[in-house]
């Protein structure tokens, strides 16, 4: 028989609270002590478990666009206030930042935010038909 398992509630939802605001799996679980496979092993084990890790991830995705978000407004909005105008250095860091968001969120979650566009082709009365191009 092996040692007992570390799986609690609370540990649990430590790592899912971490991951709803963005921070990565990685970082979570060591915070926690607990190894990714371990982590995996619980994933398999625990149905509920993969569901609330895939909403906890979605959020976190929606926490870091929306962080993006407020970080850009705020450097732009407090620019004209204080008089002083953008280094171009920092508009260019910004938008770094901000197009860096915008393509991990359509990776880690492509249905949502991905680029793919998809046409299905097919017929109401389940007949086959033939599609046929040349050059």
């Amino acid at each position: 028989m092996g040692r007992p398992s570390k799986y609690n509630k609370e540990l649990v939802m430590e790592v899912l609270k971490g991951l709803a605001v963005g921070r990565s799996i990685r970082s979570v679980l060591k915070d926690v002590s607990v190894d990714w496979e371990t982590w995996r092993q619980w994933l398999m084990k625990y149905p509920d478990l993969r569901e609330q890790y895939s909403q906890a991830k979605e959020d976190g995705i929606e926490w870091s666009l929306s962080e993006m978000n407020d970080l850009v407004k705020e450097n732009a909005m407090n620019s004209p206030e204080s008089g002083k105008k953008l280094e171009l250095s920092t508009v260019k860091m910004i938008e770094t930042f901000m197009r860096n968001s915008h393509w991990l969120a359509s990776k880690l979650s492509a249905k949502k935010y991905g680029d793919k566009s998809q046409m299905n082709i097919g017929n109401i009365e389940d007949t086959s038909f033939k599609i046929e191009w040349s050059k």
